[in-house]
């Protein structure tokens, strides 16, 4: 009974140990297929979102926009300017809508603004901004103008004392700068009389001997102010001052109104005239998205040409990489596109990043051959320790199966240890598996062989 029981025992225990086995091997080719599962979900994943991204791009690129630009009254440089514009995006972005919309100027501009009833504007730069104005670029200088009758005396800023001055345009900004420069000269308000009208109003009166001088914040050679004086005798007042206003406006910086602006014979100024400049400049807001921005700071600048062709004004259009380090901020669309060029952090930094991938690559390949090699020592130990087992079985007078069992099963748990930790390769695994089975069939037989009599032979490691 106990002999039957030793044949039997031994067999179905290497049923369940070589169930075992296979179930380990089974569950390390399910693993290998599970990642093999993950890796095509990522690569599904990578592809989905590859191609979100360029359905989202084409859908942006498509997306019609409109926008509200205020221009200033309809006869001046801004409105031609801001119409020019609109003309080009007809023409080249016909996704993007400019509705320019004829506004009271630089400080009615900057309320709009605020109040977001546009959502950009050409504005002069000496205005108070609020903290929503972003700058998109500077269009080109407006400069101070004062032009008095020939004989009415004025000859400088300080003679305007007692006189009748016209202020062209309701531009409430125009009349903040007039007596910005009047204080500079030690002169208020009440020391004339001050009367707002139109600009070919004041150039009639001027001509009438209503008002003895005009003042007008205007581009030099301004086509209406050049219709207006032609054939008149007027004489333009000299503001030689302006680094001094500067102290107190830093947006204003000394210029001039060159020799024959108006006229060229005889010329008008017939001299170039020193005055005060300050920068007409085109202006949005934060709550315009970055993208619309940049989409009219790029119209603006890839079709320049065309654009300074239409109003030549525009010929002193600030270049972009002045506009960076400007004093006012930059709104972030306007940036996106003259940063456009510089190159991007991986850019700046390929060699480098390209030196360290070399050197990771290589670590990598260095680790994965070394843990190839200590998995392969691993299985090797295991093999050498099986080969004993048997050996020691041959050498032994009288082996006991369960003594030479328990060693065997010592073995197959710090293989399956190994396995589930991950330093036996699956190669090595399922080559002790093999051997295990192969080893512990041998073992039973030399016992049984030496308990009928028999002989054996010591086996020798090959691996």
């Amino acid at each position: 009974m106990w002999e039957e029981l030793s044949c039997i025992m031994p067999s179905t225990r290497n049923d369940r140990v070589s169930q075992r086995l296979s179930g380990l091997g089974k569950q390390a080719s399910r693993v290998r297929f599970d990642i093999n599962r993950m890796l095509l979900a990522l690569l599904l994943f990578t592809a989905a979102f590859t191609v979100g991204l360029l359905v989202k791009q084409q859908l942006d690129a498509n997306k019609e926009t409109t926008i509200i630009i205020g221009a200033g009254d309809a006869g001046g440089e801004s409105f031609a300017i801001i119409t020019a514009i609109e003309q080009l995006a007809r023409k080249y972005a016909p996704n993007l809508h400019i509705i320019v919309a004829e506004t009271g100027g630089s400080q009615a501009n900057i309320d709009l603004l605020e109040r977001d009833l546009i959502d950009a504007a050409a504005i002069q730069a000496n205005v108070s901004l609020v903290p929503k104005v972003r700058l998109i670029t500077q269009l080109y200088p407006d400069t101070y103008q004062l032009i008095a009758r020939a004989n009415a005396g004025v000859e400088s800023v300080a003679d305007l004392s007692g006189k009748t001055v016209a202020l062209s345009g309701t531009s409430e900004a125009q009349r903040t700068a007039f007596l910005e420069l009047i204080e500079h000269y030690g002169l208020r308000e009440t020391d004339m009389r001050l009367i707002r009208m139109s600009e070919a109003g004041a150039s009639w009166e001027l001509d009438n001997g209503g008002v003895d001088a005009k003042f007008t914040i205007r581009a030099p050679g301004n086509s209406v102010l050049r219709e207006q004086l032609r054939g008149r005798d007027v004489v333009f007042v000299p503001i030689d001052q302006a680094d001094a206003l500067r102290l107190n406006q830093s947006t204003i910086e000394s210029g001039i109104i060159p020799r024959g602006s108006y006229q060229g014979s005889p010329p008008i100024p017939p001299t170039d005239l020193q005055t005060a400049v300050v920068p007409r400049i085109l202006v949005s807001s934060t709550a315009v998205d970055d993208e619309i921005v940049e989409t009219l700071t790029r119209l603006i600048y890839d079709h320049r040409r065309e654009l300074t062709e239409a109003v030549p004004l525009l010929g002193f259009m600030t270049e972009t990489d002045e506009l960076l380090s400007a004093r006012l901020p930059l709104h972030e669309g306007a940036r996106a596109y003259y940063t456009r060029d510089d190159p991007g952090f991986l850019q700046e930094n390929a060699e480098v990043l390209a030196f360290y991938l070399t050197i990771v690559a290589g670590m990598v390949s260095l680790l994965l051959r070394l843990n190839g090699r200590r998995q392969k020592a691993r299985s090797d130990e295991y093999t050498r320790e099986l080969l004993r087992i048997y050996n020691d079985a041959v050498d032994d007078a009288a082996p006991t199966l369960s003594d030479y069992r328990n060693r065997l099963m010592a073995v197959f748990a710090d293989v399956v240890r190994d396995a589930e930790a991950g330093t036996l390769s699956s190669n090595g695994f399922d080559f002790l598996s093999f051997t295990w089975d192969e080893i512990n069939d041998a073992v039973q037989e030399v016992i049984e062989s030496k308990a009928s009599g028999g002989r054996v032979r010591i086996a020798e490691a090959t691996r």
